[in-house]
């Protein structure tokens, strides 16, 4: 019952008072959207930095306990990795906007170049993320095989399980680029056209 009367209201204003209770609708919505992003992306930090920081001992352990050189050198690659990966968490996370230290218009555009940042790092993954990632995990299975048996079913087993795995991920980061990341920067490109507008 609210709600229709102040549709029924909205709709007797003004144009001109419709017109700022549309720019007005439309901030709330995209904060809130905003809000739930940074939400989840501290989640996602979150969960990145400690799968890295777990990551790092538990591969040097390997570089040093496993005698095969194949394996020793993938381990610390994979740790060099991950370091690289935590500062690289590090370096996003300072990237976020923060609406409290400027204007509500230079806080739009700072939040449209850090979604896109968001959305480029999503559909490069494969180059940043998955294709270094599993390489070094094929490696290090490769040198573990060596050691074993020298079975070609694992090698291939191993490669068909970094592939699989490497999909999966490369999938998600491209659908929730396309579900997530866009449809958030196309509602702050248009709050950015409205504001700029006047």
């Amino acid at each position: 019952m609210i709600e229709e009367e102040l549709i029924n209201i909205w709709r007797s204003s003004p144009t001109q008072e419709q017109v700022k209770f549309d720019k007005s609708r439309l901030m709330i919505d995209v904060q809130s959207n905003l809000d739930r992003f940074h939400k989840s992306m501290k989640g996602l930090y979150l969960r990145e930095s400690l799968a890295a920081i777990i990551v790092i001992p538990i591969f040097l352990w390997y570089a040093f306990v496993i005698p095969i050189l194949i394996t020793q050198i993938a381990s610390i690659l994979i740790a060099v990795w991950a370091v690289a990966i935590l500062v690289f968490m590090h370096k996003l996370r300072k990237k976020k906007p923060d609406e409290h230290s400027m204007s509500y218009i230079e806080y739009l555009h700072k939040t449209r170049d850090y979604l896109t940042i968001q959305k480029n790092i999503r559909e490069k993954i494969i180059l940043w993320y998955v294709g270094p990632c599993m390489a070094l995990c094929y490696l290090f299975m490769v040198g573990m095989m060596l050691e074993e048996s020298s079975d070609t079913t694992y090698i291939i087993g191993a490669a068909a399980y970094c592939f699989v795995l490497g999909f999966v991920i490369y999938y998600l980061n491209i659908r929730s680029a396309k579900k997530y990341v866009t449809p958030k920067l196309e509602k702050v490109e248009s709050l950015i056209q409205t504001m700029e507008e006047e």
